[in-house]
């Protein structure tokens, strides 16, 4: 669990010394909508208060090393370096004006076994809460970086003003300044969005609460994070798309018919077969129907691996391997 500051002084000749400060690693662990929280304990900094699982690099290790180590460490995870992606760096200035540097990787529920208490003399509990309905008893830092995530921001300045509280304070300024950065297409100086690029798809549904059980799951399982929520529709965005479910008034038909003019198919991209065939074994149980089972998992052709799913209502959805 992460806590320190960083180092300024003068050299053994007096001259001012170079700034040092602390890297730490912070793991946002993503059941679906949920993410995993631990609540600090005896550590002597933001007691009492949750905060994901997390700590500082040690000297000799990089980044993703040390948030292996950490997982292990505080949550008896064992992950490989290809279950984490980067989610965003933050630099983050304290209360008291120590600046560090934070590294956010995301890992998916199941990677690395079934999470669980490592550090009971550290940590008091570890418990799951909605992405979009976090807690208000979070240390600030970590917050933030949740708050970002959950934007889309991927590189962010998180400075407290010097009477600001290390814990969470609802309804408080925000600190955050996201920093735009360039499009992996088209660099340039400031982000745009590249021309003729996907900005979202909807789909009308005819029962919201259905299409949200199975539509919610299997997007979340994807990395999708919820984005809107109004009272006919809800979206979930990953990058800068997202995708709508809505049960419109102006719904003509009660069923989703895909051989008529239309959609016929969503394609989404899984890691790899062992996610894929996850996915099937899980998705019967979230009102997904796996189609073509006697050719699965090469229903599409020769060499190319993918599942396809349809919902109660009609809709189908392939999930293509690699």
């Amino acid at each position: 669990m992460t806590e320190g500051s960083s180092r300024t002084g003068r050299d053994p000749d007096g001259r001012p010394a170079r700034h040092t400060e602390i890297v730490d690693v912070h793991l946002i662990v993503r059941r679906a909508g949920e993410v995993l929280l631990a609540r600090r304990k005896d550590t002597g900094y933001a007691d009492g208060l949750l905060h994901a699982p997390s700590g500082h690099v040690e000297s000799g290790e990089d980044v993703r090393t040390a948030m292996i180590r950490e997982a292990r460490e505080e949550a008896g995870l064992a992950l490989e370096p290809e279950d984490l992606r980067v989610a965003l760096v933050m630099q983050h200035q304290a209360p008291g004006g120590a600046t560090r540097t934070g590294w956010f990787f995301e890992t998916a529920y199941g990677a690395g076994g079934e999470p669980y208490n490592a550090e009971p003399h550290k940590c008091s509990e570890l418990s799951w809460h909605p992405l979009t309905a976090l807690p208000d008893d979070l240390v600030a830092y970590c917050r933030a970086g949740l708050d970002a995530y959950l934007a889309g921001d991927r590189f962010v300045l998180h400075r407290h003003a010097p009477d600001d509280p290390v814990a969470h304070r609802p309804g408080g300024p925000s600190r955050s300044v996201p920093l735009a950065a360039t499009d992996p297409v088209r660099p340039g100086p400031a982000r745009e969005q590249p021309h003729g690029a996907v900005h979202h798809i909807e789909l009308w549904v005819p029962d919201l609460g259905r299409a949200e059980a199975s539509w919610g799951w299997l997007l979340g399982e994807l990395g999708h994070l919820p984005y809107q929520h109004w009272e006919s529709g809800r979206s979930w965005r990953r990058g800068d798309t997202y995708l709508v479910i809505e049960e419109s008034d102006a719904l003509t038909a009660p069923h989703h018919d895909r051989t008529r003019p239309g959609l016929n198919h969503l394609a989404l991209h899984v890691r790899d077969r062992p996610a894929l065939d996850a996915l099937v074994a899980a998705a019967p149980a979230h009102g997904w129907t796996l189609l073509f089972p006697d050719l699965h998992p090469y229903a599409g052709g020769a060499g190319h691996c993918a599942a396809y799913l349809e919902d109660a209502d009609g809709f189908e959805v392939e999930l293509v391997a690699g």
